[in-house]
């Protein structure tokens, strides 16, 4: 789902007015006549984001000729669209387990890691005029964090993630069946508890009430919080992004940030196809470069570029002892890789001689206890 076109109106224009003095952009227009189309397809929530993005591209000489045509949504589902040839020339998704998908249906090649250096010319590995990442998983074009949404006041007085398993607590978070937003929540719930020094089984029965907790599991990140807003439940798991964007947007909520959370990471892929689009190749440098991280930056989104974070940095939630903040790594040292497999295969395999120990699609297993605490 997408956010209704006046809050993304609104967002878009808060982001331009915010970037334009802060990044020097250009102001020569783009080109009436489109040579170079481009196709963006997305993960729901960063839908407001391109429409600043693209809108200031097109201000530049780079922009010149470019036109756009989007597609944002579920990132799983977005996925699956393009593996079944939805036209993409560009993917920023939810998680990199997409991308890996994509590059197994031959959409997008298996070096698209290293793009960032080439067409993005920013690489943590790069040094002298080369901008720096702020980071050390290539391929990265924003990162964000877990958070807590409730309403204007906080009435049930929720600041940590055992409050969310108490009675009478309603948690809203997307369908991990669609939705990357919901997968990057369901393993800071998991991971929080180890981060506590709980064990795996321990954080494998809180994460069991976390879903039990679970009230409504719309299909995106995005229609997550337009059914918060429209009054279900009494917390939602999200992005920090989104829910900066919202609360910029005038929405009555608030943001609470959980001492231990999950890092965020969003990737973004030129996809075979877009190789041989001028246009496309121009829009993912932008992306990455101070102007397009300058935009990210203002929509709450936490900059890849080091000189960009560097200047925006304050505005956000730091996590030091004894607060941490966990990337996927941290679960599990080969990343998605093995993350996907564990917590969200679609078939459960049971441990031997087990009922209820997985090995595989222990989210699968416990979705079906989904909304019992309600």
């Amino acid at each position: 789902m997408t956010p209704p076109i006046n809050r993304v109106a609104r967002i878009a224009t808060l982001a331009i007015a915010a970037a334009l003095p802060l990044w020097s952009l250009s102001a020569t227009s783009g080109a009436a006549t489109v040579t170079d189309n481009v196709n963006v397809v997305g993960y729901s929530v960063v839908g407001p984001a391109f429409k600043a993005l693209e809108t200031s591209f097109l201000a530049t000489p780079a922009g010149a000729g470019v036109g756009f045509t989007n597609s944002f949504g579920a990132s799983d589902t977005q996925t699956q669209n393009v593996e079944a040839g939805q036209s993409a020339d560009l993917v920023n998704l939810s998680y990199e387990a997409n991308i890996s998908s994509l590059v197994t249906t031959n959409k997008v090649s298996a070096s698209w890691a290293t793009q960032e250096a080439t067409y993005g010319r920013v690489n943590t590995a790069l040094t002298g005029r080369a901008a720096q990442t702020n980071y050390s998983t290539p391929g990265i074009v924003t990162d964000s964090v877990v958070v807590f949404i409730v309403r204007k006041g906080n009435p049930l007085k929720i600041t940590n993630w055992s409050n969310l398993t108490a009675k009478g607590v309603r948690i809203v978070t997307p369908n991990p069946l669609t939705s990357g937003s919901a997968r990057w929540n369901l393993l800071a719930a998991y991971s929080s508890q180890l981060q506590l020094g709980k064990t795996p089984a321990q954080a494998r029965a809180y994460l069991k009430l976390f879903i039990t907790h679970t009230v409504a599991q719309p299909t995106s990140g995005s229609a997550a919080m337009a059914a918060f807003v429209a009054g279900t439940g009494n917390v939602l798991v999200d992005y920090e992004d989104d829910a900066k964007a919202a609360v910029a947007a005038g929405d009555p909520i608030q943001i609470v940030t959980p001492a231990q959370s999950l890092l965020i990471e969003n990737p973004l892929a030129l996809t075979n196809t877009g190789l041989t689009n001028p246009g496309a190749k121009a829009f993912y440098r932008y992306l990455f470069s101070a102007a397009g991280q300058g935009i990210f930056a203002s929509l709450g989104y936490r900059s890849v570029l080091t000189t960009i974070w560097k200047a925006t940095s304050a505005s956000f939630v730091k996590f030091t002892k004894p607060n941490s903040l966990w990337s996927v790594t941290n679960i599990n040292s080969q990343g998605w890789k093995s993350v996907n497999s564990t917590f969200f295969w679609p078939t459960v395999v049971f441990a031997t001689g087990s009922t209820s120990t997985t090995t595989r699609g222990l989210v699968t297993y416990l979705e079906r206890f989904a909304g019992t605490a309600a």
